[in-house]
């Protein structure tokens, strides 16, 4: 139950990220936006729309709160709306195709622009703008273009660019290209074209390497006399313009150009900001999807077995299989908690690293021989290189989670690798040290590289069969690379296996020398099974003592020599936090190792400044254990 109630806060944390995102990009646009929902009627005919949201500059042009509009449809706020917005939003929220349309607003008086796109059925967003301005400019040019003399000071004065132009037609009559009759400073200052230069000559003669179709297009106003609105992406110039065209007499046009470069590139940033959310609800849906089948599927086991258990004709041999079946689930589990919670500090940035002196060549010897124990089933031969030797390769780091960045990789080569050979090893290359996991597997396609260092990818990654695990592996692998300060990256090519590299900063350790005396370690703790468990791991390597509160632990600290204490926090009449405060008043070098169920990073903080030197969250499996006590007192050999 707790796992899920990560797995589910985590899913709204990452997803809260994104839409903060999105509505920071909307929130600074100078278009308004919306985001609707269509209304059919009972044939599926669009008959109206619902505003979900709109940004704060939809009330600047249209003259509408958020508080009017939310929540309503556009005929309950402009009961005279026209239909052709709702025919033309509908068709968007219907087809799923974007498209532009210029119209004119009987309830605001005004003229816009809007373009609406859609990734979900019955929804859409309108992005629009007032051009009211540029349509009322273009009625006053076509009233003065009407007299014998065009009214100079007016078009020079034009904060839009201008262009009129006359069509030159060929042999068989038809649209060849058109001459350039004049155009205003705006027009050269947003297009860098010199009045000059480009005044008096055809399009082809001022750019050769014009597309003819292209040109035929721009013609096609002064051809019909018929208005058009567009957006041009100019080769020649590599900006974008909104181009008005009108036709003041037979065979002429009229250009109003405005430069709209940066607004569509932030129009196409937002739209990216759309479907990328979209796309994450998506990954998120399918991975909470996944998450109930990973963690209902080894619970399943574990209560089939616990009933099995019952039953008192149950044979010694199938005791031990359900005995290990439970072992295997509770494991699986285990991974996929701590997966969650791995992904979760990354997110809220409590990730830590524990630094250490370590040595590499023990770190991949310890790897290769639990992998060997729990592989052994397998068609493939596990090699490690190895390319320092012990005095050389013993580093500052922290073991623990370059062990799991090492192991994550590992267990993503045996999944995918059928047989054949899987090689893991490093090597020194100058500041760094350069690890790789080699296997001759499925490999990854080139365009699928990227998708699995992105979180929850292997959900959306069909083609590869990925059916198990939560998909946070590589990612979670590739967060603590980041974390050491290095880098990851693959090379693979599909059905010809994959390498995943990555890269830490060397840092030289020291060299610890063996010692023969057993150690004693001191262990608080209240819970009988919890002691039991731990001096079964334990007491062949050195001397346990056990106290079962904070106080039965100053009492032993004053009578034992102990090397080491092992501090449960939660204890009664002195907890794990007390304790050591008092402690460290007496002694302040013996190590003292904290084990809590406590994860939250207030309650780290705590039991740190208290005096602890590491701490351990339950459940803690044995070779976690041996590993942390190793690097307290080194010469315990397990």
């Amino acid at each position: 139950m707790n796992s899920l109630f990560q797995l589910e806060n985590f899913a709204v944390d990452t997803e809260n990220s994104q839409q903060q995102h999105f509505k920071l990009l909307t929130d600074m646009m100078s278009e308004g936006l919306a985001h609707c929902q269509v209304v059919y009627d009972d044939h599926g005919v669009p008959i109206d729309y619902r505003f979900l949201s709109v940004n704060p500059s939809f009330e600047k042009h249209t003259g509408v709160t958020p508080e009017m509009c939310v929540g309503k449809t556009i005929l309950e706020i402009m009961p005279d709306a026209e239909k052709s917005w709702i025919e033309f939003y509908g068709k968007v929220a219907t087809t799923l195709k974007p498209e532009t349309t210029t119209g004119y607003n009987k309830q605001t008086k005004r003229y816009y622009t809007s373009t609406a796109y859609s990734n979900t059925i019955g929804e859409f967003m309108m992005l629009f703008k007032d051009i009211t301005q540029q349509v009322e400019l273009e009625k006053a040019y076509e009233m003065v273009t009407k007299s014998t003399k065009l009214n100079d000071d007016l078009l020079e004065n034009l904060q839009d660019g201008f262009k009129h132009c006359r069509i030159i037609y060929d042999d068989q009559n038809k649209p060849c290209d058109f001459k350039i009759l004049s155009i205003n400073e705006a027009y050269s200052e947003q297009t860098g074209i010199d009045k000059e230069y480009i005044c008096g000559k055809t399009m082809l003669e001022a750019f050769p390497q014009m597309d003819r179709e292209k040109l035929k297009l721009f013609c096609r106003t002064g051809v019909t006399g018929v208005p058009e609105n567009f957006i041009d992406h100019c080769p020649i110039t590599g900006k974008i313009f909104d181009i008005s065209s009108f036709s003041p007499r037979k065979d002429e046009f009229i250009w109003i150009v405005r430069d709209i470069t940066e607004k569509e590139k932030a129009r196409i940033k937002l739209e990216e900001a759309y479907q990328k959310v979209e796309k994450s609800e998506q990954l998120k849906s399918a991975f909470l999807a996944n998450m109930s089948h990973e963690i209902r599927t080894p619970l399943n086991a574990i209560l089939g077995c616990s009933e099995l258990l019952e039953e008192k004709d149950l044979t010694e041999s199938n005791q031990q299989k359900c005995l290990q079946h439970i072992k295997n689930s509770g494991d699986r589990l285990l991974t996929i908690i701590s997966d969650i919670l791995d992904i979760s500090k990354f997110e809220s940035g409590q990730q830590q690293l524990n630094y250490s002196h370590n040595c590499l060549n023990q770190i991949i010897d310890a790897l290769k021989a639990q992998f060997d124990i729990i592989k052994k089933d397998s068609n493939i031969k596990l090699t490690s290189v190895k390319t320092l030797d012990n005095t050389e390769s013993c580093i500052k780091t922290d073991a623990a989670r370059l062990e799991q960045i090492i192991s994550n990789l590992l267990e993503n080569a045996f999944k995918y690798t059928d047989k054949g050979e899987i090689s893991f090893g490093y090597e020194l290359k100058g500041d760094f040290i350069e690890f790789f996991v080699t296997d001759n597997g499925r490999g990854i396609a080139e365009k699928d590289q990227q998708l699995i260092f992105e979180r929850f990818g292997q959900v959306a990654n069909k083609k590869n069969k990925i059916n198990t695990g939560t998909g946070l592996g590589i990612p979670i692998a590739n967060g603590f690379v980041k974390l050491f300060g290095g880098k990851m990256w693959v090379e693979s090519q599909l059905n010809e296996g994959a390498t995943f590299y990555f890269n830490i900063p060397h840092l030289p350790g020291e060299h610890h020398s063996e010692a023969k005396e057993k150690p004693t370690i001191l262990v608080a703790e209240d819970e009988e099974v919890n002691y039991y468990l731990l001096e079964m791991w334990l007491s062949e390597y050195c001397n346990l003592l056990h106290a079962y509160n904070g106080s039965q632990v100053l009492e032993l600290l004053e009578k034992e020599k102990v090397d080491l204490v092992l501090m449960d926090i939660k204890m009664p009449y002195m907890n794990g936090v007390e304790a050591t405060k008092e402690i460290r008043k007496k002694n302040k070098n013996i190590p003292i190792i904290a084990q809590s169920a406590f994860v939250m990073q207030s309650e780290i903080e705590n039991i740190l400044s208290s005096g602890c030197n590491e701490i351990m969250t339950k459940p803690i499996k044995r070779q976690t254990f041996q590993k942390v006590l190793s690097e307290y007192l080194p010469q315990l050999k397990f």
